[in-house]
């Protein structure tokens, strides 16, 4: 926009009048070069300004080719290869480059691959900025440039045909674009949580008809960085043109394109053209600046948060940029007060503490007031630091130029990394969507005694310090801190015994311990609430001496709320007897009120198993209760004449179950059961484990043949049964107790005649089996349990059937005929 210049007085009659300066903008405007291509882009725009007066003269033609042409997305994609096409000639490209750019670009020949690139950035800016677009329709603009860049740079790709690598490419892309675009919807979401001070700002003039312009044009600057390239241009391109000197310059270019095309779209007038072309030529003139460089953040009391790649730390955000750029490099070291240019002090470049956007040891892509990269402060304690960035060119012998800043690293140690001992799946406390794993990457639920380890701490500088720290829980899997509908109120219930832990002790020895650096949070070792160690006082922290002297643990069993209702007053049957999804909220506060919170999911697993209800030995079928057992030539499970070469199949039944955490959801981890097993003991004698099978003939076996891996039969009653109540959905009826096949136990375990016929694992241990002519007491005992995963030393989760007890007399003739064929 042209600045107003101040309008000269009238001079006095018979004085001479002073000439006026002509303004940048005046100047630019007439600059021959500006005037070519400020004339060529009229022109492109002419035939569709007069296509469209035509029709306004003509309503019936208008009318009768909205019927004959429907509107199209391809409607777009043509108007803008008119206008672009007729515009963007090899001449209009080269006049708006600055003279200084085309001599250090050199020959044509060599970057006329990046002008074919550039129509396209051209049209993406244009197309994607004539609406409001979804985050979805941004990613269908994004793959329709993505397209065009493949093909202007000469590879064959069809859209309903490409490979597995160019779907990769794209995948990329997109994943990249949501990267870009969160910050913006981040923002928005803030605002319309918080539009109090609007009005204020519209009140003082700081929001007009510009407003969002920046931060729209900030996702293209966040898109386009080193890390997509590959995946923009293909592999081949990148390889071949990323060293040449013109490729600093060609991603430049690319993002004026994009936001010259993008102002074309938003202008409203031609006027409104001319200033868009204006900008785009001062935006070419800034790719060509020397070397230069610039450090905007982290400065004052910096608080390091999750790195995108991991880890925490603080993004470095500044510029690094010129002509002839090279790469720059990022250091850090603590302050010592030695120039920025002195080489004392600074950390070794393969350290790792810091991340570039492209990966490697350098960044390779110049940065104008964006992401330089991160610096990893995952193992620094709280102290003064100082920045620097270096810029180098591709001119041999040209002097680097280096910038630096300070800051005084705020710490933010808060995380969740352990639940029951069992850990954080995959290991990144920050990934909102973590599991408690087995270790191997499998979701397990915890129950009963719940501890929980990370960490709990923050500080210090600007006199800030911890303050308080809570752990609380929210019914369901709930948004992560940096995730859309973050909401700490939806946490009502802490896992505290006493609810927050605040430090302020008035012994500053004492207060200095407490708040070390690695806090725990709940018990010991692993297990987070304060590092307490034998000299802290304990009292003093309104805790009794549990804290210190052994682990303590949430009893999550009776902790966490029963009878849930949904969001509609109705029974909840997702969460039924304090189990289903819930999600820990670990929130710490320094001393001026600031929160800083991890959340993790856990799935909370306490229903009950009880003995002799979910583990229930019910007997032999076929055997009445309270008789013996007798193998004689008229038991029914026996062959006739007893061949020793072939099973004696009885039905064990009875019930091994654990109820699903969610009932409504039959799969795992809802379907929590782990296995059950069966012994037999002799009285006086040895035990005999029965393998699991339902069949002896020939027998099928699971992975271990003495474990039963699915649930047998019903107890017929549930811990918390949905309530019926007006209104609200009936709850399904709860099934009938129901006895099952628990195994098929072959009876010639206990004939010592023919036990030696039995091979592994249905060979008894010796003494087990009974002579014929004698009788002994046996005992059946059935055990069952579940996967979940708990902190108790006294295992939960698992039940014992009452033991059973029959007496099994062996009534069969020692002379009848026993080989291996009878």
């Amino acid at each position: 926009m042209a600045r107003e210049r101040k309008r000269p007085e009238e001079p006095r009659p018979g004085e001479p009048s002073e000439p006026v300066e002509p303004s940048d903008d005046e100047r630019e405007i007439h600059d021959e070069d500006f005037q070519f291509a400020l004339k060529a882009l009229l022109a492109a725009y002419e035939p569709v300004l007069a296509e469209e007066l035509e029709r306004a003269r003509e309503p019936e033609r208008l009318e009768q080719e909205a019927l004959d042409h429907p509107p199209s997305c391809e409607d777009e994609f043509e108007l803008a290869g008119r206008i672009f096409d007729a515009f963007f000639t090899e001449e209009v490209a080269l006049r708006l480059l600055p003279a200084e750019g085309r001599q250090l670009l050199g020959a044509i020949e060599e970057w006329r691959w990046c002008l074919r690139h550039i129509r396209c950035c051209i049209i993406f800016g244009w197309l994607v900025c004539r609406g409001q677009r979804t985050f979805r329709g941004y990613s269908w603009y994004l793959f329709r440039y993505w397209l065009c860049v493949r093909r202007a740079l000469g590879e064959e790709i069809s859209e309903r045909a490409l490979t597995e690598e160019q779907r990769a490419d794209f995948q990329t892309l997109v994943a990249a674009l949501a990267g870009a675009y969160r910050p913006y919807l981040t923002d928005q979401l803030a605002t319309v949580e918080f539009p109090l001070g609007l009005p204020d700002e519209i009140f003082a003039g700081k929001i007009d008809c510009n407003e969002g312009e920046q931060e729209s044009a900030a996702i293209f600057e966040r898109l386009l960085t080193a890390d997509v390239a590959p995946a923009l241009l293909g592999r081949k391109a990148f390889e071949e043109h990323q060293r040449e000197a013109s490729f600093w310059f060609c991603r430049c270019w690319c993002l004026c394109a994009i936001h010259f095309g993008c102002c074309l779209a938003h202008a409203h007038s031609l006027r409104d053209v001319l200033r868009c072309l204006l900008f785009y030529r001062r935006c070419l003139r800034g790719c060509f600046q020397p070397l230069r460089c610039h450090l905007d953040a982290p400065t004052g009391c910096a608080a390091e948060h999750p790195l995108p790649k991991g880890g925490v730390g603080l993004e470095i955000v500044g510029t690094a940029a010129g002509s002839f750029f090279d790469h720059y490099t990022l250091q850090w070291r603590k302050v010592e007060g030695a120039p920025c240019d002195d080489d004392t002090g600074w950390n070794p470049a393969n350290d790792g503490t810091i991340v570039y956007p492209g990966g490697g040891a350098s960044g390779t892509t110049p940065v104008v007031g964006g992401t330089l990269g991160w610096i990893n402060t995952a193992v620094f304690a709280p102290d003064a630091f100082e920045i620097r960035v270096c810029v180098y060119s591709t001119q041999p012998n040209a002097p680097r130029t280096c910038c630096c800043i300070q800051f005084s690293l705020f710490k933010v140690a808060v995380w969740i990394d352990h639940v029951a001992g069992a850990p954080i799946s995959p290991n990144d406390p920050f990934d909102p969507n973590a599991i408690v794993s087995d270790g191997a990457g499998t979701v397990v639920p915890v129950g009963c005694c719940v501890t929980v380890g990370g960490s709990a701490f923050v500080g210090d500088c600007n006199q800030r310090k911890i303050k308080c720290f809570d752990l609380r829980w929210g019914v369901g899997f709930l948004p992560g801190p940096m995730e859309l509908g973050f909401d700490p109120s939806a946490y009502p219930g802490s896992l505290l015994p006493a609810g927050p832990v605040c430090y302020t002790d008035p012994d500053p020895a004492i207060e200095l311990k407490k708040r070390a650096v690695w806090n725990r949070l709940l018990g010991v070792g692993l297990n987070l609430v304060t590092q307490l160690v034998d000299d802290i006082d304990i009292p003093s922290l309104g805790l009794n001496d549990l804290w210190k002297l052994a682990p303590t643990c949430f009893q999550s069993s009776t902790g966490l709320p029963s009878g849930v209702l949904d969001a509609a007053g109705c029974p909840d049957p997702h969460h039924r007897c304090q189990s289903g999804q819930y999600t820990l909220l670990l929130d710490v506060t320094d001393t001026s009120n600031n929160h800083f919170y991890d959340t993790q999911h856990v799935l909370f697993d306490n229903k009950p198993m009880v003995n002799n209800k979910h583990a229930v030995f019910e007997g032999i079928q076929g055997l009445p209760s309270c008789t013996d057992l007798h193998l004689g030539p008229n038991t029914q499970q026996i062959p006739p004449g007893a061949p020793c070469g072939v099973p004696w199949p009885a039905v064990l039944q009875g019930i091994a179950y654990d109820e699903y955490i969610d009932e409504t959801d039959l799969a795992y981890p809802s379907d929590n059961f782990d296995y059950y097993n069966l012994s037999i003991t002799r009285q006086g004698g040895p035990t005999y484990n029965v393998p699991i099978t339902p069949s002896l003939a020939p027998p099928v076996f699971g992975p271990n043949p003495l474990l039963g891996t699915s649930r047998v039969g019903d107890p017929g009653e549930r811990c918390e049964p949905l309530p019926t109540i007006v209104g609200c959905p009936v709850p399904p009826p709860v099934p009938p107790k129901v006895f099952g096949t628990l195994t098929m136990l072959d009876l010639r375990a206990f004939d010592a005649v023919c036990e030696p016929s039995l091979v592994a694992p249905f060979a008894p241990p010796a003494g087990f089996a009974l002579k014929r002519g004698t009788c002994c007491g046996y005992t059946f005992q059935l055990y069952a349990k579940d996967k979940t995963v708990s902190s108790s030393p006294v295992p939960c989760h698992q039940a014992w059937s009452l033991p059973w007890a029959v007496c099994i007399c062996n009534d069969l003739d020692e002379r009848a005929p026993h080989g291996p064929g009878h």
